[in-house]
């Protein structure tokens, strides 16, 4: 009985350990094992009785103590056939945890050890990182082989594994950051020149946007040369740290530098594009108004016929009128002194983005 009581027992902790125990499994397992425990005191308190106690009673205790065990056995026998696919699949599974971890432990410490201070690149902040990070992950792996638990055995393994992996590729490219610092100064000074030479463009587009249209079409564009100018003299001052961080051998500071000058470059060609691109659409809508309203009515249209077809006019159909309605008053705006073509192109986009939501809606994309 205690040999079978121990092979359950053991693929029941393994279940356990790994999380997949079920509270109707634990119950029937904690019924055998008391009457297991039953059957065991049974059978002690039979063999304290001296030898040469020959009478009935002695007897009678002895043979219900036989009973016992074996009924209890049988209990054990029961519980294991039931469950006996799951108990020896767990304990198996959980038998190859430690390897897991052994194997995680022991590839992490052959890259760590990799990092030993002969190569320049080893004190670079990528490989610094990374190795600290391998240090944390193997600490947080013995502290979850300290509780036994093999999913948490298995997850920390895993994430040794990628912080090995990590360290591994850090140390791969490192050699190469010196001559990708190099390459990327050289195109982030060449983009630095063309965005120069782009803001060039931004003081006659916004003075032809004055000159040719009302003044709250640019209103929100008021002091874009002097905020792509201010990005510029940023990124101009990023790639001179980047060129400083370069020639003290820390490429990869000269990267971070790198990307924060391109950034600012963005910022400043935003600024150009904001005054480029809204002088080139006023004019195509002065010049052309019908060409901007069809592709909005054309959409609207679309969207009329789709609630019809879906069935969903008494949801939609009074609310896509009201936008057709609102595209009238929008174009009829544009007869009236001076047009506000900017307050136009806004109210298109507005009812283009409506009408596009509610062709979401109806085709169940949003709720």
């Amino acid at each position: 009985m205690d040999t079978r009581q121990s092979i359950a027992a053991g693929g029941v902790d393994a279940l356990r350990k790994l999380g997949r125990a079920d509270d109707s499994l634990h119950e029937q397992w904690r019924r055998v094992e008391e009457q297991c425990f039953a059957a065991g005191a049974t059978y002690l308190a039979a063999t304290e009785r001296p030898e040469s106690d020959v009478s009935e009673e002695a007897w009678s205790a002895f043979a219900s103590a036989i009973a016992e065990l074996g009924a209890a056995s049988a209990a054990v026998d029961r519980f294991y056939e039931a469950y006996r696919g799951r108990l020896e699949h767990a304990v198996a599974e959980y038998a190859a945890v430690p390897r897991l971890a052994a194997d995680a432990r022991r590839a992490a410490r052959e890259v760590a050890g990799r990092v030993d201070g002969t190569q320049p690149y080893h004190d670079f902040r990528s490989v610094r990182t990374a190795l600290r990070n391998v240090d944390s992950a193997l600490d947080a792996l013995a502290r979850a082989e300290a509780t036994g638990l093999g999913p948490d055995v298995v997850a920390a393994a895993a994430r040794t594994r990628d912080a090995t992996d990590a360290l591994r590729t850090a140390l791969a490219d490192a050699p190469g950051r010196a001559d990708a610092a190099t390459k990327a100064l050289a195109s982030v000074r060449t983009r630095l020149q063309a965005v120069g030479t782009r803001a060039e463009n931004i003081a006659p587009a916004y003075s032809a946007l004055l000159r040719e249209f009302v003044a709250a079409g640019s209103a929100d564009l008021t002091g874009a040369r002097e905020r792509c100018e201010q990005h510029m003299r940023a990124a101009a001052a990023d790639i001179e740290d980047a060129t400083v961080a370069a020639r003290r051998g820390d490429p990869e500071g000269a990267l971070d530098r790198i990307a924060a000058a391109r950034q600012h470059l963005a910022d400043g060609e935003e600024d150009v594009d904001a005054v480029t691109d809204r002088l080139a659409r006023l004019r195509e809508v002065r010049d052309h108004p019908d060409r901007v309203e069809q592709g909005v009515r054309f959409r609207l249209r679309d969207a009329q016929l789709l609630v019809v077809d879906r069935g969903r006019v008494a949801e939609w159909g009074s609310v896509l009128d009201a936008q057709l309605a609102r595209l009238e008053r929008a174009g009829e705006r544009l007869t009236v002194g001076r047009p506000d073509y900017w307050a136009y192109l806004r109210e298109l986009d507005a009812i283009d983005a409506f009408v596009a939501g509610v062709i979401d809606r109806v085709r169940g994309r949003r709720g």
